[in-house]
């Protein structure tokens, strides 16, 4: 069997590539990632190239990484380690709940 533990995976997401949110009332949106990065403050513009979204496997879960654009290289997101803010908890849990990561 592989081992997928030290091995990096990225999922490349269009601008035109819908996830889903749950709002602050307990319901869901559809959003684009580009979108949902805008909203809560992480570019600061509109972004229109493909986003890279880099994971590991940490056993049965998925560890993301970093988000950036899949054509500058410009990071918008990255796990630093460190605690993490609403910010990171409302994109992990979109992402992770439903970004289809495989």
């Amino acid at each position: 069997m592989k081992d997928l533990t030290s091995e990096c995976f990225e999922k490349v997401y269009r601008p035109t590539d819908l996830i889903t949110m749950t709002t602050d009332g307990g319901g869901v949106i559809d959003i684009t990632l580009h979108d949902l990065l805008n909203t809560l403050g992480l570019t600061d513009g509109i972004v229109k190239e493909d986003l890279c979204l880099e994971y590991l496997y940490d056993g049965d879960e998925i560890d993301v990484s970093e988000i950036r654009n899949n054509e500058t290289d410009e990071v918008y997101w990255e796990d630093n380690g460190g605690p993490w803010s609403s910010i990171d908890e409302t994109l992990m849990d979109s992402l992770l709940m439903w970004g289809e990561i495989e």
